[in-house]
């Protein structure tokens, strides 16, 4: 008899030890800042063309025939067509309100996630994992005064390749944007030969290390990562990202989580995917219910999770445990 999925889900062992040991990074997907009023990876590519309509790039039955891509495909054509004509897509506009800060989900979310780790991995582009957020109280929130993104404390801000290093993930407060960041619209990998680029499968060429990849397989190796907000529509992204990291050098020796909803009437389909994500991936699927409140109640769950996690200060078991890694490399 297939297992029940329940609203907030058990806490596996494993979460609560890398907890413990200051192990657990957080890896933040779209369906987070989706929680926070940003697009999914899905409508980011929608709205992208959409811009170029809107400024007499594409026309509408230009834009129509595209709509069956995917969306890594669509956001190729919007690169490729506004380089080509010599405009820009408004990204930052596209991704992120003007008063992001100001939305009470948002602040909920990404003030739990505060909680889980001291360092933090994301595929998004947006601000959200950029700023320390306070705690959120929900009896005070709309009474309470608003504050500005510049009067909060700023995490360390690695994007760019050459910034993945060991030494520099270290630092706690730290938060890496595997794909680029709306500040840097040039360095935001979207387009397939963006991926192919910053995935490359030889990690050596010319000398030059894949910093990248030499990143992920540390990630994994050393630490437990908890994926969220990586619904069905992103797998291609996450199962992309997860492979490369195995490949690229010996198998995983920590374990690691994901966090994904499914309505009471798709038992079969998560068991499917427990399966599928344990055994191609090495990742252990954490269900939860989304009968009552929809994707929304991945809030609840993380705040269960940081209610229910051991944070003690075991940076020493931790630091042990690595140097044991790289003794047997």
């Amino acid at each position: 008899m297939a297992t029940p999925i329940l609203p907030l889900p058990v806490i596996p062992p494993g979460l609560s030890d890398a907890a413990t040991r200051r192990a657990l990074v957080p890896f933040v997907g779209a369906g987070v800042s989706r929680l926070a009023g940003c697009p999914s990876w899905v409508q980011f590519a929608d709205r992208a063309l959409d811009s170029l309509v809107t400024q007499g790039i594409l026309s509408p039955a230009q834009r129509s025939q595209l709509s069956g891509l995917s969306p890594r495909i669509k956001l190729s054509v919007a690169q490729f067509t506004a380089a080509e004509k010599g405009v820009k897509v408004k990204f930052r506009e596209i991704l992120q309100k003007a008063n992001w800060s100001a939305d009470s989900d948002g602040r909920r979310i990404y003030s739990t996630i505060s909680a889980l780790g001291e360092r933090f991995v994301t595929t998004n582009y947006d601000e959200w994992l950029d700023v320390v957020l306070p705690p959120f109280d929900s009896e005070v929130e709309g009474t309470a005064t608003t504050y500005t993104t510049q009067e909060l404390t700023r995490r360390t801000i690695l994007h760019a390749p050459t910034d993945l290093t060991a030494d520099k993930f270290r630092e706690s407060d730290c938060v890496v944007h595997l794909h680029g960041i709306i500040g840097d619209p040039a360095g935001m990998v979207m387009t397939t030969s963006d991926y192919v680029g910053r995935y490359a499968n030889d990690r050596h060429r010319d000398d030059e290390e894949n910093q990248v990849l030499t990143f992920l397989e540390n990630l994994f190796q050393n630490k437990t990562v908890l994926f969220l907000g990586y619904g069905l529509e992103e797998l291609e992204i996450l199962e992309y990202i997860i492979m490369k990291a195995r490949a690229s050098g010996r198998q995983n020796e920590a374990s690691h989580y994901m966090v994904q909803g499914f309505f009471s009437f798709e038992t079969e389909l998560c068991n499917a995917m427990q399966t599928y994500f344990l055994k191609e991936c090495g990742v252990e699927l954490i269900p939860y219910l989304r009968d009552e409140n929809d994707w929304r109640q991945l809030i609840f769950v993380l705040e269960h999770f940081a209610r229910g996690l051991p944070m003690n200060d075991k940076l020493v078991a931790q630091e042990l445990f690595e140097m044991k890694d790289l003794l047997r490399g």
